[in-house]
């Protein structure tokens, strides 16, 4: 999957906010006539993509028939050297208000062709190494840039101004699925994807985000600095569309089960950004890189030399 990202920089991955980067660049698009809401997102973007390094929050709660999940990540990234570090808490309670909590601790780190991760779990160090495209972290032209914002203006349907207060505007963005759709496709024509199982993956993965639909979100934008503050998602019902097109397929047996699970799951996600180029700069503690021991990802292909 990471060869889908031949294209797409850091700064072009934070506008959206880490979601629906994979498509993102893919292939250009004829500057349209912008309304005055997504040319106020344009703008917005083109703030963001200027951004070198931030804060970043993410919280994200399921609810389920088995119980409840709570993920929180916090975390600061730069792009040079590209770097993160975050902290994620895993929590679960079952139907029986059992608790379990999972802490990690990470750094990651760009070297060359790979992402270097390491990874603090029950007190031990780990490290993992996955290839990446060294284009990740390729400084974009102004003309790329241009290209990049325009690209992923298109992938939305419409902007909505929900609400403005002195400080903040509150925007609904509504994406479009069929445009997304066929801008994986262009990328995997553009990446020359040969791998079997990969395209079967992506030909299901766009398949179902066909019926889950157009999918929203709200964003919150400081009017100061025309800069985003919080993005939120309700993933229930595009995740619940998209899962009963392969209900039709499932077993019998099972079909009454999964859509029991699905129709009372909920999934929701909030992300919050913060110190935009305020960020010290990210260094991994030399007793992190001497102590941690070296696994292999499972399913990927040996690192880069």
């Amino acid at each position: 999957m990471m060869g889908l990202l031949r294209k797409i920089n850091w700064r072009v991955a934070l506008v959206w906010g880490v979601l629906f980067v994979a498509m993102s660049n893919s292939f250009a698009f004829a500057e349209e006539k912008l309304s005055p809401e997504k040319a106020y997102l344009n703008d917005v973007y083109k703030n963001m993509m200027d951004v070198n390094n931030l804060h970043y929050d993410v919280a994200i709660k399921a609810e389920t028939p088995m119980g409840e999940v709570e993920i929180a990540i916090n975390g600061e990234g730069q792009e040079k050297p590209l770097n993160y570090k975050q902290d994620i808490n895993i929590s679960y309670r079952d139907v029986k208000n059992k608790e379990n909590t999972v802490m990690l601790k990470q750094y990651i780190e760009q070297n060359q062709g790979n992402l270097v991760l390491y990874t603090l779990s029950n007190e031990k160090w780990i490290k993992q190494i996955v290839p990446i495209d060294l284009s990740l972290n390729k400084e974009l032209s102004a003309d790329e840039k241009v290209s990049a914002r325009m690209d992923m203006l298109q992938l939305i349907k419409s902007v909505k101004l929900k609400k403005e207060t002195p400080s903040y505007k509150y925007m609904e963005i509504t994406l479009d699925s069929m445009q997304i759709s066929d801008a994986i496709g262009a990328a995997v024509k553009l990446n020359d994807v040969q791998d079997r199982d990969m395209l079967k993956t992506i030909a299901i993965g766009r398949l179902g985000l066909l019926a889950a639909g157009d999918i929203k979100y709200n964003v919150k934008v400081d009017k100061a600095t025309k800069m985003v503050k919080e993005i939120d998602m309700d993933l229930t019902e595009p995740i619940r569309k998209g899962a009963g097109l392969f209900l039709e397929i499932a077993n019998p047996k099972d079909r009454t089960q999964i859509e029991d699970f699905l129709t009372k799951s909920t999934l929701n996600m909030q992300i919050t950004y913060s110190k935009y180029n305020q960020v010290d700069p990210i260094e991994i503690p030399q007793d992190v890189r001497d102590n941690a021991k070296e696994v292999k990802p499972a399913g990927k292909e040996t690192p880069r030399k």
